[in-house]
């Protein structure tokens, strides 16, 4: 630690982490598709052809690499808010935060699609002053780490930034745009 500025904001709840099941999702379903293909090539009496062999494969093979990858995004993806700016550890095989001060992000916004609904998980993106654009994927509680981040964007922005500032009642920011 360098200094105040570099210890977490205790009022925003601690780190932002991946979503085990967003995480590791893709993986089983592919897993699973060519386990499914495999054995219903083996029922039929296909399971000495090259397309078995090929499920065979991409199951001794792939598999392992695909399950490795999870558990590294899990594991190196996160937000770390602190009351000067918050650190984006956009996972493997990045393995560097970027650092983001409040009063340089222009936009945030949520992206969830179809599995991120399902799995609960989204996508921050940190659009900063100058076109950088800073993705997080596969964050769960995104809407929750857009509001701790957006009341931290919106308290720079009026040029105080508290450690943990409580919420006034029946205030109303947008945390969408700047």
């Amino acid at each position: 630690m360098r200094g105040d500025n570099d210890n977490p904001d205790v009022g925003a709840e601690g780190p932002f982490f991946p979503s085990t099941r967003a995480v590791f999702l893709p993986t089983v379903v592919i897993v699973s598709g060519y386990a499914a293909a495999f054995a219903s090539l083996w029922f039929f009496g296909r399971g000495e052809g090259a397309l078995a062999r090929l499920c065979l494969l991409v199951l001794a093979v792939g598999g392992p690499f695909l399950v490795a990858h999870a558990v590294l995004r899990r594991f190196t993806v996160r937000i770390d808010v602190m009351p000067h700016a918050v650190y984006a550890h956009t996972g493997f095989p990045r393995n560097a935060p970027e650092e983001i001060p409040y009063a340089l992000i222009r936009r945030l916004t949520l992206r969830q699609g179809p599995v991120g609904r399902l799995t609960g998980s989204g996508t921050l993106v940190f659009e900063i002053a100058g076109g950088t654009s800073i993705a997080v994927a596969d964050l769960a509680r995104p809407h929750h780490a857009l509001r701790v981040i957006g009341r931290l964007i919106d308290d720079a922005a009026r040029g105080f930034v508290p450690a943990a500032a409580p919420a006034e009642p029946g205030e109303r920011r947008s945390i969408f745009q700047r």
